[in-house]
Order: C-alpha cells, then sequence, then structure tokens
C-alpha cells in the first residue's frame, strides 16, 4: 500500500491513470478511502493507494539474448513519477518508465544497431540483405531503441525503434503487424509475451491492423485504453528485449520499405523512388522521411526533380551525379515541406550522412540491394 496527496487541479481519475496506469481504476482508490462522492476530494487529502500484483513473462539471459521462459508474478508500484515492478520471487525492483500525461515513456536500453551488429547471421536467414541491414542500422539512430514504450498520447500504447502504434480511436495501428510477424515467424514468443494475458491481433494487412483482447477486438478509445496500463508496457518493455521480436521489428522496418518504395506515383511520372533513388543512402533518407512524415516522400521528391531541372525518365537513366544533385534539392526542400514539416529535417539528414562518411553506407547510385526486386 502506498499513499498519495491531493494537488491542485487533481481528481479521482487523474490519479489513477498516473498511479495505475488507467483513469477507469479511479473506483478502486474511491472504494480504498471510502469515498462516496468521487467529485469531492480536497487538496492536501492523504489517498492510499492499492499495490497492483500482476502476472508478467518471465525471462533469461543467454549467451545469445534474453529469451522467454514461464511467467512470473509482480508488484507495481510509482515513486515520484517512476513506475517500476519488483519482482515477488524475489527482491528485484525493475524501472519501467517515467509518467508523462496520461501514461508513462521508456527510452530503453535495447539499440537496434548493437543488434544488427550482433545478429547479422540471423537477420541473412530470414533474407534480409547486408544492404537493408545497412539502411536500417543508418536510420536506428532517428528512431528509437528496440524496448522503448509510450503510452502517454492519443494512440494508447506505441513500441520499438518506430515506435509503432496501436492506432487511434476507430483507426488500426501499425504495432498489430509487427505483432503479427511475431505471432507466425516465432509463435512461442508470441503466446509467452501476450497470447497467455489475453492479447492478440486481428484484421491485419502488411501494413496495419487491430488488437483483441480476450476475443474481443478493440476498436474505441475505450477499448484501446486498456493499454495505457503500466503491466501492458511492462510486457512490452520484456518483449523488446528477447532476440526474436527483436528480429521481427527489423524485418517490420524493412517492410515499411516496402510499402512506398516501389510504387509508381503520377506526382514521379508514372516512375517509383525505386527508379529515381538507388543509393543506400538516398533509401535512408527516404526511409527516415517515411517513419516522420509518411505523406510527404513523393511530393517532396517531385519539387527536388523540379529544382533539379530532371525529369523523372532522365533521373531513371542517370547516374552518381544526378543522384547527388536529387538528394542534395531533396534535403533542402524537405525542411519546410508541407504543413507541418519534418521534425529536425537538418539534423537527422546529419545524422543519416555521418554513416556514409564512416563507410556503414554508400552514396554511390545502385548500391541499394534488396531481395524483394532484386
Amino acid at each position: 500500500m502506498s499513499e498519495y496527496i491531493v494537488k491542485p487541479g487533481d481528481t479521482l481519475s487523474k490519479i489513477a491513470t498516473g498511479a495505475l496506469g488507467s483513469a477507469g481504476k479511479w473506483r478502486i482508490i474511491a472504494e480504498l478511502n471510502g469515498i462516496v462522492n468521487p467529485n469531492k476530494i480536497r487538496v492536501g487529502q492523504h489517498l492510499q493507494l492499492p499495490e497492483e500484483v500482476a502476472e508478467v513473462p518471465s525471462v533469461v539471459n543467454t549467451s545469445g539474448g534474453v529469451k522467454a521462459v514461464s511467467k512470473e508474478r509482480v508488484r507495481i508500484s510509482v515513486e515520484n513519477k517512476v513506475i517500476y515492478v519488483t519482482l515477488l520471487a524475489k527482491p528485484e525492483k525493475i524501472f519501467v518508465g517515467r509518467q508523462h500525461r496520461k501514461g508513462l515513456y521508456r527510452v530503453g536500453l535495447q539499440e537496434p544497431e548493437t543488434f544488427i551488429g550482433n545478429h547479422r547471421e540471423r537477420l541473412l536467414e530470414v533474407n534480409l540483405t547486408d544492404s537493408e541491414m545497412n539502411v536500417i542500422f543508418a536510420t536506428s539512430e532517428n528512431g528509437g531503441n528496440l524496448d522503448a514504450v509510450n503510452t502517454w498520447d492519443n494512440q494508447f500504447i506505441s513500441f520499438g525503434m518506430f515506435q509503432w502504434t496501436a492506432g487511434g480511436p476507430g483507426k488500426p495501428g501499425e504495432l498489430p503487424a509487427l505483432i503479427k510477424i511475431v505471432k507466425e515467424r516465432y509463435p512461442d514468443d508470441f503466446q509467452h509475451y501476450w497470447g497467455q494475458f489475453g492479447l492478440d491481433v486481428v484484421d491485419v494487412d502488411k501494413k496495419t491492423g487491430w488488437f483483441s483482447y480476450r476475443g474481443k477486438k478493440l476498436t474505441s478509445a475505450a477499448d484501446k485504453a486498456m493499454l495505457r496500463e503500466h503491466i501492458w508496457a511492462y510486457r512490452f518493455v520484456r518483449a523488446g528485449a528477447d532476440i526474436e521480436v527483436q528480429a521481427a521489428q527489423i524485418l517490420h522496418a524493412i517492410n515499411r520499405i516496402h510499402q512506398f518504395y516501389a510504387v509508381k506515383s503520377s506526382k514521379l511520372g508514372g516512375y517509383a523512388l525505386v527508379d529515381l533513388i538507388t543509393s543506400e543512402y538516398g533509401v535512408a533518407l527516404l526511409l527516415d522521411n517515411h517513419v516522420n512524415r509518411p505523406g510527404y516522400i513523393r511530393g517532396c521528391v517531385a519539387a527536388a526533380l523540379e529544382r533539379s531541372n530532371l525529369t523523372a525518365a532522365e533521373m531513371a537513366r542517370g547516374g552518381d551525379e544526378e543522384e547527388q544533385l536529387l538528394i542534395k534539392n531533396y534535403l533542402d526542400i524537405r525542411q519546410t515541406y508541407g504543413k507541418h514539416p519534418m521534425t529536425d529535417a537538418r539534423q537527422r539528414a546529419a545524422v543519416t550522412r555521418g554513416y556514409v562518411v564512416d563507410g556503414i553506407i554508400s552514396d554511390r547510385r545502385g548500391s541499394f540491394v534488396s531481395s524483394a526486386w532484386g
């Protein structure tokens, strides 16, 4: 049991959101403290908060990384706006994340570049090329860590290196598509981290889908609000340290390229981006753009073609010089392109360019190779 002192502006729902991860748990606080009218709490009032006990997936550390083994019980607590779980079987307190608005955020510890560097053979086995891994390596610094979690915004929960989301109210999200990859490729891991606790995915295509809980599809804001609960954040944190879930994230990141790179567009004179920008450096820039502002890519490249005095047909026949000119103008344009331009576009581009300087990716035309289109 822990104690909370009511502050100005507090409501039971707000307190429940911060302390228990769900506004709907205000009734638990009211019952515990004998509160008949939830609208009548006063500043300075001392409230008792329940200690939540829940089950989470248990893991072990191996030479190859973290692996799922069983499940264990934990106690969830909030101390000075920091969320912890404590394993009941042993006195070990584990950091989950920091309170923020309606939920929590966690930057995470599992870096994509470290995983790629240590597990290239595993990724080659699932048909990723060295070139694709190089591109993901170069874009990962602008993304997030493999165990990053956020439950505070209007997407309810986001997870992983590209912060894939559950989707807003009434909308599908990209996170269920990631979980489907885990379910299909690593069914034991899916069951361990999510299935045994009632979470599943439904109506998933290559891009997006929906979560379900104990057979009920989560569509509305009220449905999806359960995903803000701190226990779900921790279950995703545990999953984000598993090497097979990490491999699934890299695959899902590559699938993102497949969503836009080879699609012909009238904005590009009937050509696709795969015809125009073919260096690893260029594809890394496009992927970073798609993660941050996916709707702007083709319009931005079309504007860059015009500024470069190139038609799409000329660019498709061009060489290194033409691509470098196109990328130069594309990077200038994307800084201010659209109603809501890319976030930190110049800084993000500088980070990606650093991987060219370090010899990790190439800016030579034709250097990007994918098994998806030869």
